[in-house]
């Protein structure tokens, strides 16, 4: 893989504040970009150009593109806002999705079969399916998770959902909650099939992402950098040092997979995006912001 490497292209702007989200479209020539500035900026990522441009009232914390129509694009901004975008011109239109609460929604997730949208809104994780009638709204509520071994040191026991995704052609769903690890739900039952305890003492998870194959997750802790599980195992594959600059930019970072799985880049406090094999923890490439490409 060290044959593979990422060189810079061209540098997209036009948010005025940091940047929580990008997706790529299904079709990968559309890509969307959410900002604490409110804007939702949807860019050609060949040519880098802005092609439109939406401005919600509060910030944009997470996105999900449908899997089915030629341009669907689910919102969520801190301020509870769950919007549908369609229409990839200057003449779209954006809906809402009915979810009952007012909470900030953290994360987002689509099920590619049934088009449904799995939703982490405040302490609550739901699924909502599109009706008949057009609209969108909630039909699952999953009940909180199980505390883990440790909960009774920690102050902060807030239920928070970090990442979800969708497994089992919809049957499961495999929810990262902030304090809480790692649980897979039965989406028929609601019951939990199995939950991964965090080894770190803390069990603090800043983000985590699914492998391609659904076999494995990637977290990173929050603590000294990203540990790989596989589904259903409480105790890492791997484990990759990523520590931060300072306690006081300890802040999540997104992690994710490359190469089917053979290796995971992560960012970091420190403004550089960092890339590892996972079949050894070796780095492979280090990308800074300012464009310097540095090679192991």
């Amino acid at each position: 893989m060290k044959d593979v490497l990422f060189t810079p292209e061209r540098v997209l702007q036009g948010h005025t504040s940091t940047v929580n989200a990008l997706t790529f479209s299904p079709s990968g020539g559309e890509l969307a970009s959410g900002s604490d500035d409110g804007s939702l900026i949807i860019w050609d990522p060949l040519s880098g150009k802005l092609e439109s441009r939406i401005t919600f009232p509060s910030s944009i914390l997470s996105l999900a593109w449908g899997p089915w129509r030629p341009y669907r694009l689910y919102v969520g901004c801190l301020d509870g806002t769950l919007a549908i975008v369609e229409g990839s011109e200057s003449n779209e239109t954006t809906n809402s999705v009915l979810t009952g609460i007012r909470a900030p929604v953290f994360s987002l997730a689509v099920d590619e079969y049934s088009g449904d949208i799995a939703i982490a809104l405040g302490s609550e994780i739901h699924i909502a399916q599109t009706l008949p009638s057009g609209k969108c709204v909630t039909h699952i509520i999953f009940p909180p998770p199980k505390d883990l071994p440790l909960m009774g040191e920690q102050l902060d026991k807030r239920v928070r959902g970090r990442a979800i995704a969708f497994k089992d052609k919809g049957n499961l769903l495999v929810v990262a909650y902030l304090h809480h690890g790692i649980v897979c739900w039965d989406t028929s039952s609601f019951e939990q099939r199995w939950q991964i305890n965090p080894i770190h003492s803390h069990q603090i998870i800043g983000h985590a992402a699914l492998s391609s194959d659904t076999m494995r997750i990637a977290l990173t802790n929050l603590g000294d950098g990203i540990d790989i599980y596989s589904l259903g195992k409480s105790y890492p594959d791997l484990r990759i040092k990523n520590r931060p600059a300072s306690e006081d930019q300890n802040i999540p970072m997104q992690v994710s997979w490359l190469f089917d799985g053979a290796a995971v880049i992560s960012g970091s406090s420190d403004g550089v995006v960092r890339v590892w094999a996972t079949s050894s923890g070796e780095p492979l490439q280090s990308l800074e912001h300012k464009g310097k490409t540095v090679v192991h």
